[in-house]
């Protein structure tokens, strides 16, 4: 009768602890949150960029913290509602666009993209839009092309030039559906078939069929650089070590890129993977977004709808990051866990991706 006690005092002693644990794990002020800001030490200060980070668990917001400086020149330091841009993120919402197209009947993924842009030139087999979303198309960069040409990225690149130059290929990389090569290009024509479809730009199309409907207020395609953005963070780069440069950029490009959001905006766009409001409202969407392509012999591309699934330390992942200037970012999802890793930078240096695996590391620990 003492040992049943003495087991049950303990179990009981456990799980008092274990409740005392969790209740910390929800209150800011704890050690594990502490541990999280020690991270970005280097950059929480009022002389350096720095980032936005958010950590999402079971549908809240757990953690939302501001590290740095959105603008060095007006003293303006980095909050929740800091815009950032996010660069190649803006894929998996260039990606759904497409999907919400195809389930209006607008479209079919596996179209010949001459059907929507016949300008462009035929090569030995036909490039379907399923090949633009998951890089197989063997279409180059236009990003490498326009820098081989000798210019900039960072300067306004106009969108009929940009196609142009795509369309002066005389070949493809690879055939069709043959390999898999990571291309902006594909996204960039991608939203051109956007726009003719719907006849809506993509920043329009986006705005009134995924931001309006998740109360996303403060993101944007911005296709146009003289555009007003506020509470914009601005891109910075290392000079020396304890100075920083602007990073100016009249880029304008939207599909592969351009999409200005908050952290807080990301996490209607990240509640929105668990319980689809958009379109038709039904959760194939989605499930349908988390889907890898194939190459021609049916063996598995690793790369779904601007999405990567991978698996760290033992669970499930799905995960993108974004690079252009001086913006850096990236997402980082535990389906299984109902947990997610944001974070947006404006420091060319700074490196989410390493940085969401050590907050992980953390929570884990």
């Amino acid at each position: 009768m003492q040992k049943i006690l003495i087991t049950l005092s303990i179990i009981l002693l456990l799980f008092s602890c274990n409740t005392e644990i969790e209740s910390k794990v929800h209150d800011k002020n704890t050690p594990l949150f502490d541990r999280v800001d020690s991270i970005f030490k280097e950059w929480n200060n009022t002389n350096s960029p720095g980032c936005a980070l958010s950590i999402i668990r079971d549908g809240e917001i757990w953690y939302n913290r501001g590290y740095g400086m959105a603008d060095l020149e007006h003293d303006i330091p980095i909050s929740s509602n800091t815009v950032f841009y996010v660069g190649s993120v803006s894929k998996q919402f260039t990606a759904l666009s497409l999907l919400l197209l195809e389930e209006e009947g607008k479209l079919s993924l596996d179209d010949n993209i001459r059907k929507y842009l016949p300008e462009f030139p035929e090569y030995n087999r036909p490039i379907t839009i399923r090949q633009l979303i998951h890089h197989t198309s063997g279409i180059r960069d236009y990003l490498l092309l326009w820098y081989i040409s000798g210019k900039d990225y960072l300067d306004y690149m106009p969108e009929v030039e940009v196609y142009k130059l795509i369309c002066s290929q005389k070949e493809l990389d690879f055939s069709p559906g043959e390999r898999h090569a990571y291309s902006n290009s594909g996204y960039f024509l991608s939203s051109l078939i956007i726009s003719k479809v719907s006849g809506k730009s993509l920043r329009e199309y986006a705005e009134e069929n995924i931001f309006k409907p998740l109360g996303m207020k403060n993101s944007v395609f911005n296709d146009d650089n003289k555009r007003i953005i506020k509470n914009r963070a601005f891109g910075y780069t290392p000079l020396n070590e304890k100075e920083f440069g602007n990073v100016f950029m009249r880029f304008d490009l939207v599909g592969s890129g351009g999409l200005y959001t908050t952290i807080e905006d990301l996490y209607l766009w990240d509640q929105n993977f668990y319980h689809n409001k958009l379109g038709k409202g039904r959760q194939t969407l989605i499930t349908a977004m988390y889907i890898n392509g194939k190459y021609n012999d049916g063996e598995e591309v690793n790369y779904a709808f601007g999405l990567i699934n991978g698996k760290y330390k033992g669970f499930r992942t799905i995960q993108h990051g974004g690079a252009l200037g001086g913006y850096r970012a990236h997402i980082l999802r535990f389906p299984e866990k109902a947990m997610t890793i944001i974070i947006l930078s404006n420091l060319s240096t700074l490196d989410p991706a390493s940085l969401a695996n050590r907050i992980v590391d953390i929570i884990l620990d």
